[in-house]
């Protein structure tokens, strides 16, 4: 006879043996096809759970109006395939969307096989004036694969798969776009969500092969905004004050009242600045400027400078180095300087009034980072200053010099160019450098951490140029051996997040180790086939725990002692 007690006891033991192993098993390493000598990465094991079609089909609409599409449904929205109107600059269509989550492939697939699972769809329709598209979707790294349609007319039975290999989509997570050459001859896209609308513009030259790509040729900087709201309440003081412009003009001549100085000062044209002046001299109203005091008790210009500036040089006579003559006004101005004005013109000008508004921080400790955000927020010329051309405003000293230098060195050029990229460069080196000291007190919102960190280094009190250097430099230099001008760029575009933490990982590897570059490539290919790291630096990148897992995860990559085949 069963003992039922004995029993009993044996499954609790054999549920509690079988807990145990599977909690304490390790992650399975996932095999890779590509590059030689990438075989392994890391990964959470974390599954996303799918989306349904309309919800997927509201992914591609949101991709698409992200990048300034207007799109129109044109079939009942949650319908399945959508047909959208979309246009843009360029483009101007209408597509019969059909869409799936992308997945691996089955137990008896290859490792790395990803498909889409064609269910609920007997074959693919394209009518009159429309585009087919067959897109799979993976929203871990934000990729659409889309398969040729004129590759697929037919009858697709039950529950068609089409397949894709691994490689390519880690191809376009870097370039942006990638093509997969099947054995069926068909061509298979992967693009991210920068690219969709590339893609919907060339989609005949894509699929064709005809369509060339060149991903390095892309100059633009991904996620260099500072994507977090502070919490934090400010104590401000506002008041009015009305200058005339004679003693507005004799304030900015003591210094008493300054244009803050970055690299973008004045860049109203003559005629511009003419026509300023030539409305007051009509006595036209003008809008007022926001002026704020700095902790010298001077008034800073936050919003205005074009204005101001225009009166300024005018009054002096010279603007950019030659004699200032009023251009494009009334015949009668035409031609004037300050000194030819008729007496009557020039007293109406100088006493006309200039409103302001003046801030002042009650709170010493908040006033730098108050009065960026007041910069930030009301500075409405017709380009908005950048997060670094405020901060080289608001903190210039030795160690914007010292920015300013670096982004010149050969170092850097051969992995960035010569661009005019308006101190978004600077601010490259300003967040690596921030990070390297001061990663272990990182707290969001990321516009604080590096306003600190710049503040705090104004004059180079803290590191020196020498020591700086010595971080920035070899790390440079060894990255641009390895991959030159490939460094550093997720869908076509220089990554910030990417950047800040492989320069962490070099640096922290070149103070105690070696790295020959074909180490460095190595660990870099390694690193952008992890699919942690790739979310980390794709979205939320602001957030510490992203922070962190970005510049961990890159530590040890470039902290291990690779070989393979591929540094031979």
């Amino acid at each position: 006879m069963i003992n039922l007690k004995s029993l009993l006891a044996a499954c609790q033991q054999a549920f509690l043996l079988l807990l145990l192993i599977i909690i304490s098993k390790p992650l399975k390493a996932t095999s890779l096809a590509g590059t030689a000598g990438i075989a392994t990465y890391r990964t959470e094991n974390s599954i996303m759970a799918k989306l349904t079609k309309s919800k997927l089909v509201e992914v591609f609409v949101n991709t698409i109006q992200s990048e300034g599409a207007v799109v129109e449904y044109r079939t009942p929205r949650g319908e399945h395939p959508a047909v959208l109107y979309i246009r843009a600059q360029g483009l101007e269509s209408t597509y019969r969307v059909y869409i799936w989550n992308l997945s691996r492939g089955g137990a008896r697939r290859p490792a790395d096989e990803y498909r889409i699972q064609t269910s609920g769809v007997s074959s693919f329709e394209c009518k009159p004036g429309e585009i087919t598209l067959i897109l799979g979707y993976w929203a871990e790294l934000e990729l659409f694969v889309a398969f040729d349609y004129s590759k697929h007319t037919g009858a697709l039975g039950n529950s068609v798969s089409l397949q894709i290999r691994e490689k390519p989509l880690h191809d376009a997570v870097i370039d942006g776009i990638s093509i997969y050459h099947k054995e069926s001859s068909e061509l298979v896209i992967v693009f991210g969500k920068e690219r969709a609308l590339t893609y919907l513009k060339h989609y005949e030259a894509i699929h064709s092969g005809e369509y060339r790509y060149e991903a390095t040729d892309q100059r633009n900087y991904i996620d260099l905004l500072e994507d977090e709201t502070s919490p934090r309440r400010y104590s401000l003081t506002s008041y009015g004050a009305d200058y005339s412009v004679k003693s507005i003009v004799q304030q900015i001549s003591a210094k008493l009242i300054y244009v803050p100085d970055f690299q973008r000062q004045f860049v109203w044209s003559r005629e511009e600045a003419s026509r300023f002046v030539e409305s007051l001299l009509l006595g036209f109203p003008v809008p007022g400027i926001f002026l704020a005091h700095d902790t010298n008790g001077k008034l800073l210009i936050v919003d205005g400078q074009q204005r101001l500036l225009s009166l300024y040089y005018f009054i002096i006579g010279v603007l950019r180095g030659e004699k200032f003559g009023l251009q494009g006004v009334a015949s009668d101005l035409e031609g004037k300087t300050y000194d030819t004005l008729s007496y009557d013109d020039k007293s109406r000008l100088d006493n006309q009034i200039i409103h302001a508004t003046i801030v002042k921080s009650d709170d010493p400790t908040d006033e730098r980072e108050s009065i960026y955000l007041i910069f930030e927020r009301l500075n409405t010329g017709g380009t908005k200053l950048t997060s670094q051309e405020i901060r080289t405003s608001m903190y210039y000293g030795k160690f914007n010099d010292y920015l300013n230098a670096a982004v010149t060195h050969e170092a850097w050029s051969n992995i960035f160019g010569f661009a005019n990229d308006r101190a978004k460069s600077q601010e490259l080196i300003l967040r690596f450098l921030a990070f390297y000291y001061n990663r272990s007190s990182y707290e969001p919102p990321m516009m604080r951490f590096l306003n600190e960190f710049m503040s705090s280094n104004r004059n180079l009190e803290q590191h020196s140029k020498e020591e700086m250097d010595a971080l920035l430099l070899p790390a440079l230099s060894i990255i641009g051996a390895a991959l030159e001008r490939r460094a550093f760029r997720l869908g076509g575009g220089i990554n910030a997040a990417v950047f800040d933490s492989v320069m962490v990982a070099l640096a922290t590897r070149l103070q105690t180790d070696h790295i020959n570059p074909g180490q460095a490539r190595e660990a870099y290919n390694r690193l952008l086939l992890d699919e942690s790291y790739l979310i980390a630096v794709r979205t939320s990148t602001a957030h510490k725990a992203a922070v962190e897992t970005r510049i961990q995860t890159a530590i040890d990559y470039f902290g291990q002692d690779i070989y393979s085949p591929t540094l031979l």
